[in-house]
């Protein structure tokens, strides 16, 4: 019997060693894709602040129309698989923004429709991976599994932007975007490695899509936890969103920053991010799960409120941008770790894809509104102005937790009489 369970630990150990690898070598490539795509149309469509709002809205309204429908999918299916596809077909969309950028027939509503394509399979991708990792990670293994990846997004997020950032001074930022093109690939050849027999739900018991689609929001919706947390991170989202909108344009345009500036800063402050993975887990044990997601948030406040200062004398300003972003990049991670592997601890694995799906509609539907907002907001006041208003409304998500059973959660366990049965 313990020669059994430490075979399984073996295989599971194995099995997340290539998922996590091949996940390392997605993230690395995203690093430049994250940066090549706005400014793509910053530099090479001349987008303006409503353009981008526009862009962050077809980048994420995918999760508004698609998410519950994936959900369904992703519990009726192989995960592995899906995940695969998701990845080639990404690759596949990308292309594009490097072939129209060396034939000459980039526009701005075809770069709309590649980055709607790929924001699509990307939205299937990630509910596809939050229900995949509990197949192969034991749930007591779930936070430190989940710091384990956040350290790797973490650490290419300090190094990948400042890479990125003289790769496409050189390069342009189109033709950057082959390289993430190649990682998908090799990602998805690590996954095709990973051998795990994953249980399947038989036909005969399958019912309609609709009501699959309505059990997992109302499971989501009349739980007091995860609807807490739901409503916390579509605020987050909504002005991250319109953050994340206007912020390039404020370092390009209002602040004077060059590409390679850029890289250099986003790369410092992901040292943030980097910080928050690694300790996440022990600030957890520490201070409670609760307490460190609404610290998480109150720290994202911080650092937008910070970047929002940013302005004069360039020392100056790009000081301020780097302590904001690893205000900002701290608390995202230890949000994310925290939230999530609360979430996949008291979901089961059956009902897990149609609950992540049911989140990501509610979190992610807000951030299309959100890039509008910041777009819109952009439009008729100035850049500075704009950023510190949308830094305030974090706080908004401070408020949800508060009211909520969230804050009382110290440990998983304390979690157990909330588990969905």
């Amino acid at each position: 019997m313990v020669e059994k369970d430490k075979n399984a630990l073996l295989k599971s150990n194995k099995a997340f060693r290539l998922f996590w690898t091949g996940q390392t070598i997605s993230m690395f490539g995203s690093q430049i894709t994250v940066i090549g795509l706005p400014l793509t149309a910053i530099y090479l469509l001349n987008a303006n602040s409503t353009q981008m709002g526009i862009f962050q809205a077809v980048a994420t309204i995918p999760f508004f129309l698609f998410s519950l429908f994936a959900g369904v999918w992703i519990d009726r299916n192989r995960k592995k698989n899906i995940l695969i596809f998701c990845n080639l077909m990404t690759a596949a969309s990308l292309i594009i923004i490097p072939l129209g950028s060396i034939f000459n027939f980039l526009n701005l509503t075809l770069f709309y429709i590649v980055v709607f394509i790929a924001g699509t399979f990307s939205m299937i991708f990630e509910l596809a991976y939050l229900s995949f990792l509990p197949l192969i990670v034991s749930k007591k293994h779930l936070s430190e599994r989940n710091s384990k990846l956040e350290i790797s997004r973490s650490v290419l997020e300090v190094s990948g932007p400042s890479i990125s950032g003289y790769l496409i001074s050189i390069v342009t930022a189109p033709i950057a975007i082959i390289i993430d093109i190649i990682c998908y690939i090799v990602s998805s050849l690590f996954l095709y490695k990973i051998k795990i027999a994953e249980p399947k739900t038989k036909a005969e018991k399958r019912t309609s899509v609709i009501l699959e689609i309505k059990e997992g929001l109302k499971v989501l919706l009349k739980h007091p936890i995860l609807i807490s947390l739901s409503g916390s991170t579509a605020t987050l989202n909504f002005f991250r969103t319109a953050f994340d909108t206007l912020f390039l344009l404020f370092i390009i345009k209002y602040v004077g920053l060059r590409t390679e500036q850029i890289g250099i800063i986003i790369g410092l402050g992901s040292i943030g991010g980097l910080l928050g993975a690694s300790i996440s887990t022990r600030l957890s044990n520490k201070m409670g799960i609760g307490s460190t997601i609404i610290t998480s948030v109150v720290a994202v406040f911080l650092g937008a409120m910070i970047c929002s200062l940013a302005g004069g004398q360039i020392i100056v300003a790009i000081t301020c941008l780097i302590l904001g972003q690893i205000l900002i990049g701290f608390g995202n991670t230890v949000y994310f770790i925290s939230q999530v592997s609360l979430r996949q601890y008291i979901t089961p694995m059956n009902l897990l894809g149609r609950v992540n799906a049911s989140n990501r509609f509610i979190t992610r539907g807000a951030m299309p509104l959100g890039g509008m907002f910041g777009g819109f907001l952009g439009s008729f006041i100035n850049f500075k102005i704009a950023i510190f208003l949308i830094s305030l409304g974090y706080m908004i998500g401070v408020i949800w937790l508060l009211i909520s059973p969230v804050k009382r959660i110290k440990t998983l366990s304390d979690s157990d009489n909330f588990i969905i049965t």
